[in-house]
C-alpha cells in the first residue's frame, strides 16, 4: 500500500514540475530531455521534496498535495471497503462451504441411518415373512393331515375295494334295461346278427320246414335286462410285483329251459376271467379270457378294460367293422422306455365253420356261431357212408395257437398308434372211405392290421381308427363269416378267405355330463372259387363248374318270396343260401348322467342304426373259367336294417 501512495506522489509532483517550468522555456528538445533526465532521477534515487524559491509555488504544490493525499486516501477507504466486502463474501462463503459440507455429513448420516432402517426393516419383513410362511406350511401340513384324516374315515365309512389278506377286492359293473327296436325282425334280442339281417322279401325256411325268424315284413320291439354285468377285481402289491386279476359276466347265456315265456331265465355267461403279474421292469404276464390282442387298445398292450378301447354303444354285437376276441390268451408283453410296448399274444385257435361243407366227410370243424353262443354246433352229419361224422363237437382239433403280435406307441398329446399282425394254422380230418384213404389238410391264414387313438380336442373328441386285413381271419371280425373254404367236391382241400375290415369314429364329450359318438364300419368277403368236376372237364366229358365262397351257382331263387313255400309255389327254386359279399353299418349313439358321484353314475343312452347286407350274386347257370362270374341272369340278394336302443343304466362307483 505504501508504494501505492509513492507512485501516486511522483505522478502528481511530476505533473506540477511540469506545469511550473511550461511558461519559462521555449526548447522542445531541452524540456524533452529534462523529463528524461527527471525520469531517471526517480528511478536512481528517492523523490524528495522541491524546493522552490517562490512561495506561491510551494503552496501551489500543498494544495495539490492535499487534494492528492485526499484522493488517495478516498480510494483507500473505497479500497478498504471493497477489501472488507470481500472479506464478509469471503467469510460467507466459507459458512456456506461449511454448511454445505454439515448438510452433506448430515445427509450422509441419514443415509447410513436410512440404510440402517431399511435394512432392520428388511430383516424384520424377512422374519414377518418367514414366519408367515412357516405359519403357512404348518396350515398346509395341518389341512393336509386333516384330509388324510378325513379320506381315512371316508374310506373307513364308504371304501373302494374290500381288503382281504393283503389283497383289494372291488367290486364293479352295472345294472341295465334297455329297449329296442328293428324294422326287419331278427329275433336276437339286444344283439344283431349282422352277418343274418333278413333279405327282402325273404322270411328264411325251406319248402318243408318252419322259417328261421329273420323276417322283412315284420318289425321288431323288446325290453331285454341281459346286457348288466357283474364283475370283480382284485389287486395286491407283490414286492416290486404288481398282481392283479379280473373276472367278469352278464346275462347272455342260454340253455334248453331259457325263454321269455313267464319268466326270464337265462343263465349267466362268462365274459372274462384274468391275472396278470407286471414287474417293475416293464414285463407283463396275462393268462385268461380276456379281450384279445386283436382289439385295439386305448393305451399301451394290456388287457385291462381301461386300455383296451371297446365301443361304447348299447348295440350288443358292437358294430360292423369291429375286430375283437374274447377268449381264452396267454400275453406277453415289455415296455420299452415311457412310449413303446411290444407284446405277444398266443390264443385259442377254434376255428369258425368252413364253407360248402355240407357233407359229413371233414370232421373236426365246429361250425359258425351266432351272435350270442360263440361256436354252436357243427352241421348234424347223415348218411351211411363208412366214416361219416356223427357227433355235433363244439370245439374243433386245433394244430397250434393263433399267434398275435402287436407294436404300441404311445403319445400323450399325440394318441396311441398300433400295428399287428395274426398267423394262423387250420388242419381237418379226412376220414376214410370205401374208395379212398385218410389223410390230413392244412392251411395257413395271415392278416395285418393298424389302429389309433388320436385326441383332435384335448378331452374332448378322440378320432377312433382301426382296420385289419388278410386270409382266414373271420374270426377276428365282428360279422363272423367263414375263415376257409372246403374243396368238398374236388381235392377236399382248405382255402382260407380273404377279407378286410375297418371302422372310423368320433367319440366326444361336449360336457362333463354328456357323451356324443358316432361309427361307421365295413366288412368286405372276397369270392375264393375252385371247379368242383376237374376230373371231367379233363376228361371232356363235363363244362367246369365253379364252386366256393361267393361261387356263381349258388342257388338264390328263393330268396325273393317271403317263405320257401311261396317261391315253389311260383315256380322258383326253394334254396335261398347267398354268402355275403360286403356289410356296412352307420350308427349314432350318445349318454346322459342324469347323476354322477361317489355313489356311482344314472346314466340315459340312445342309440339309432342303419346296417345294410349284400350278398355274392348266385344263379342256377353253368359258369366257365373265363368267365367264371356271369353278370347275365345272376340275381343278388340285399337286405338292410334299421334299429333303435333306448336304455337306463346304473354303474356302480
Amino acid at each position: 500500500m505504501k508504494n501505492y501512495q509513492k507512485v501516486l506522489a511522483v505522478i502528481a509532483l511530476s505533473g506540477m514540475c511540469l506545469a511550473g517550468t511550461a511558461p519559462q522555456t521555449d526548447d522542445t528538445a531541452s524540456k524533452t530531455k529534462k523529463k528524461a533526465h527527471a525520469a531517471k532521477a526517480m528511478k536512481a534515487e528517492p523523490v524528495k521534496p522541491v524546493m522552490t524559491p517562490h512561495p506561491v509555488r510551494r503552496d501551489e504544490t500543498a494544495d495539490k498535495l492535499r487534494e492528492l493525499k485526499e484522493v488517495v486516501d478516498q480510494q483507500q477507504s473505497a479500497l478498504q471497503a471493497v477489501q472488507q466486502q470481500l472479506q464478509q463474501t469471503q467469510q460467507q462463503l466459507q459458512q456456506t462451504q461449511q454448511q454445505l459440507k454439515t448438510t452433506q455429513q448430515t445427509a450422509q448420516q441419514a443415509d447410513a441411518k436410512a440404510m440402517e432402517v431399511e435394512n432392520s426393516s428388511n430383516l424384520k419383513v424377512q422374519k414377518v415373512q418367514s414366519d408367515l410362511a412357516d405359519v403357512k406350511t404348518a396350515l398346509s401340513s395341518t389341512e393336509t393331515i386333516v384330509k388324510e384324516d378325513e379320506k381315512k374315515v371316508d374310506y373307513l365309512e364308504h371304501p373302494a375295494s374290500i381288503a382281504y389278506k393283503g389283497i383289494r377286492i372291488t367290486p364293479t359293473g352295472f345294472l341295465e334295461m334297455t329297449g329296442y327296436y328293428r324294422t326287419h325282425a331278427t329275433l336276437s334280442d339286444q344283439a344283431t346278427p349282422f352277418s343274418g339281417i333278413p333279405l327282402e322279401g325273404w322270411a328264411g325256411g325251406s319248402a318243408t320246414s318252419a322259417a328261421s325268424g329273420e323276417n322283412p315284413n315284420l318289425s321288431e320291439f323288446g325290453f331285454t335286462a341281459r346286457d348288466s354285468r357283474m364283475a370283480v377285481r382284485i389287486d395286491a402289491d407283490a414286492g416290486k410285483t404288481k398282481l392283479a386279476g379280473y373276472y367278469e359276466m352278464d346275462f347272455f347265456g342260454t340253455s334248453p329251459t331259457a325263454n321269455l315265456n313267464q319268466t326270464s331265465s337265462y343263465t349267466p355267461r362268462l365274459r372274462q376271467a384274468w391275472g396278470r403279474a407286471k414287474f417293475d421292469n416293464g414285463f407283463t404276464i396275462t393268462g385268461g379270457q380276456m379281450w384279445n390282442l386283436i382289439t385295439l387298445n386305448r393305451k399301451g398292450t394290456d388287457a385291462d378294460n381301461t386300455n383296451v378301447w371297446i365301443p361304447n354303444i348299447i348295440e350288443a354285437q358292437y358294430s360292423v367293422g369291429y375286430d375283437w376276441g374274447r377268449f381264452a390268451e396267454l400275453r406277453l408283453s415289455q415296455q420299452f422306455g415311457k412310449n413303446i410296448n411290444l407284446a405277444v399274444g398266443l390264443t385259442n385257435p377254434t376255428m369258425l365253420s368252413s364253407a360248402n361243407n355240407e357233407t359229413g366227410s371233414v370232421a373236426g370243424v365246429a361250425s359258425l356261431g351266432n351272435s350270442l353262443l360263440g361256436n354252436s354246433l357243427v352241421n348234424a352229419c347223415s348218411g351211411t357212408t363208412i366214416g361219416e361224422c356223427t357227433n355235433t363237437p363244439l370245439y374243433t382239433t386245433n394244430l397250434a395257437p393263433d399267434v398275435i403280435v402287436k407294436l404300441a406307441f404311445d403319445d400323450a398329446k399325440i394318441g396311441h398308434f398300433e400295428l399287428k399282425t395274426i398267423g394262423r394254422a387250420f388242419r381237418d380230418r379226412i376220414v376214410p372211405t370205401a374208395t379212398a384213404g385218410a389223410s390230413d389238410n392244412y392251411a395257413y391264414g395271415y392278416g395285418y392290421g393298424a389302429g389309433a387313438v388320436i385326441p383332435v380336442v384335448a378331452k374332448k373328441v378322440d378320432l377312433i381308427l382301426q382296420g385289419l386285413y388278410g386270409k382266414g381271419v373271420s374270426r377276428y371280425e365282428d360279422s363272423g363269416q367263414y375263415d376257409v373254404v372246403i374243396r368238398l367236391d374236388s381235392d377236399k382241400q382248405m382255402q382260407p378267405l380273404k377279407s378286410y375290415s375297418y371302422i372310423a369314429g368320433f367319440e366326444t364329450h361336449p360336457a362333463p355330463k354328456v357323451e356324443i359318438d358316432g361309427l361307421f364300419g365295413q366288412e368286405h368277403y372276397y369270392q375264393d372259387l375252385y371247379i368242383t368236376n376237374p376230373a371231367a372237364v379233363l376228361a371232356g366229358t363235363a363244362a367246369p363248374s365253379l364252386g366256393g365262397y361267393g361261387a356263381p351257382t349258388t342257388s338264390v331263387s328263393g330268396c325273393f318270396y317271403e317263405n320257401a313255400a311261396a317261391a315253389v309255389a311260383n315256380g322258383a327254386g326253394d334254396a335261398c343260401a347267398p354268402n355275403n359279399k360286403t356289410l356296412w353299418n352307420a350308427k349314432l349313439y350318445g349318454y346322459y348322467d342324469l347323476y354322477k358321484g361317489t355313489k356311482g353314475t344314472l346314466r340315459y343312452g340312445a342309440e339309432v342304426d342303419y346296417i345294410e347286407r349284400t350278398t355274392w350274386a348266385g344263379g342256377a347257370h353253368a359258369a366257365t373259367l373265363a368267365n367264371p362270374v356271369q353278370a347275365g341272369g345272376n340275381l343278388q340278394a340285399l337286405g338292410a336294417d334299421k334299429t333303435a336302443f333306448m336304455t337306463m343304466r346304473y354303474i356302480f362307483p
